[in-house]
């Protein structure tokens, strides 16, 4: 019987099982969360938190089942995943809706009554106790 060989090591950089899922579920999560005050790092955050959120929590299922002590980046990746997806999804259906960009609603009822400037309302002086004109003083 041949002896067999035992694995060729793994390469420099190379990470496998969940050490590389949980890097990988952070940088998705940092990379959502960082993108979020962004119009269009809201619709990538939307696809970058799910993504952090399933890598995360299979490295950290998978760091439980091995034993291994790699679960601290699973666990970072699932936090800033959930809150990349949260906060892009909560301003999404906001701006859907119209209620983070809606306008002024009494701009929107009387354009053409609105005037530029501050407003005065003249009274007329019925008692006759003002000194000024119109009033008997």
């Amino acid at each position: 019987m041949a002896a067999s060989s035992p694995p060729a090591p793994a390469t420099a950089g190379t990470r496998r099982g969940p050490a590389g899922l949980g890097t990988k579920a952070m940088v998705c999560g940092i990379v959502g969360v960082t993108l979020l005050p962004t119009v269009y790092g809201m619709a990538l955050s939307v696809l970058l938190g799910p993504a952090a959120l399933v890598l995360g929590l299979v490295a950290r299922s998978r760091a439980r089942r091995d034993g291994t002590g790699a679960g601290r980046n699973a666990v970072i990746g699932i936090a800033t995943g959930a809150v990349a997806f949260a906060v892009a999804a909560v301003v999404i259906v906001l701006a859907l809706t119209g209620v983070v960009f809606s306008g002024d609603a009494e701009e929107e009822k009387k354009p053409a009554e609105r005037r530029e400037g501050p407003s005065v309302q003249v009274m007329e002086d019925r008692s006759g106790t003002l000194p000024w004109p119109g009033g008997a003083g």
